[in-house]
């Protein structure tokens, strides 16, 4: 069943009843929100506002809407290629919610992750553990760091041409930040490619200068999770029988629609919030309810579930991976120019450096 949020926000049919009053009530505080962006983007631009330039290259990866874009993975899979190419990568976060840092540790075991409430003060930390490059996972708005790079995530089951702005809707910014990417992503998780396709035309004719790519993200595979041992082997995702799915994530419909393509037959699902805090209550509900079974867990519940559960649960990860669909040259470019070394130091697309 849809809650408000989901209606209000993906407008599913026209807002009624309460929907519709709340959505009236929201509209101003929209608009003033949307106005302290606009004052505080002009403001950088203008040098008002000072940005601070890191020790060692980094790029950041952000959206425009609240969650739900694939910045984890992405994130995760510039930190992989980074390595892979000789380099040492950092993964630069706030943590919020508490498990996003755990994920990554997971993902790219090898690759440290600083957790700091001021980035600046994360990619130091980063420096001196000897990373030379940073990956900033969601952070294309935060301005008072000026990165080498910005990565741009749009979902294309998310797209609009006329976004709604918090609180009233998702978006963090209007479509006019995309001038400030140097690479935007058109992620699909759900949406046929199509879909992607399209979003990345409509972008492509508004923003012409602006490199574009496609990706989609999948699940690759189901991996048994252990809170001491970590992401273990593989099991065959098709046909795997499940006393219970549960999903604490922005997108929800986006992992059911995974596991039922693959063919996993989940007999209960259970969806929560994004970054959801599991009590006691419901950590003994969950394990009532898969008794000695599976439970399938995206890894952001995982990682607060695993340790709190009896050993005799069963615990499997839906991993993602990120396939690149259209413009991979883009990607590349971006990894062995623009963060290869420094040549001056640059602010978002187009802005000169003022320092």
């Amino acid at each position: 069943m849809s809650t408000w949020r989901e209606r209000l926000w993906e407008r599913e049919g026209e807002p009624r009843g309460t929907v519709r009053t709340l959505a009236a009530l929201l509209t101003p505080m929209e608009w003033a929100y949307g106005a302290g962006s606009a004052v505080r983007n002009w403001c950088y631009e203008r040098g008002v506002f000072k940005s601070a330039v890191p020790p060692i290259p980094a790029v950041a990866i952000g959206n425009l809407t609240v969650g739900g874009t694939g910045k984890t993975p992405i994130a995760a899979w510039f930190a992989a290629r980074l390595a892979a190419s000789g380099r040492r990568p950092a993964i630069v976060m706030r943590g919020y919610g508490g498990d996003e840092g755990q994920v990554h540790r997971l993902l790219n075991p090898r690759v440290p992750v600083c957790i700091a409430p001021k980035r600046a003060a994360g990619i130091g930390r980063a420096a001196t553990l000897g990373a030379d490059v940073a990956v900033l996972d969601d952070a294309f708005q935060h301005r008072a760091l000026r990165a080498d790079a910005y990565v741009l995530l749009l979902a294309a089951e998310q797209w609009t041409e006329r976004p709604r702005l918090l609180p009233r809707g998702p978006w963090r910014e209007g479509l006019c930040a995309i001038e400030r990417a140097d690479l935007v992503v058109v992620t699909r998780k759900e949406a046929p490619s199509e879909c992607a396709e399209h979003v990345a035309e409509a972008v492509a004719k508004a923003f012409p200068a602006v490199p574009l790519a496609r990706a989609h993200i999948g699940l690759s595979s189901l991996v048994c999770y252990d809170s001491q041992r970590g992401l273990g082997e593989a099991v065959e995702p098709r046909g795997l029988r499940c006393q219970l799915a549960v999903a604490g994530v922005a997108r929800p419909a986006a992992v059911w629609h995974q596991l039922d393509e693959q063919g996993v037959l989940c007999e209960q699902r259970l969806t929560l919030g994004d970054h959801h805090r599991y009590g006691q209550r419901e950590i003994s509900e969950i394990a009532a309810t898969v008794g000695r079974g599976r439970l399938i867990a995206t890894l952001k519940d995982a990682v607060k579930l695993g340790g709190r559960l009896p050993p005799e649960v069963l615990i499997y990860v839906p991993l993602q991976a990120v396939v690149w669909e259209a413009g991979g040259e883009a990607v590349e470019q971006l990894v062995n120019t623009r963060l290869a070394e420094r040549r001056g130091r640059r602010g978002p697309r187009g802005e000169a450096d003022r320092h």
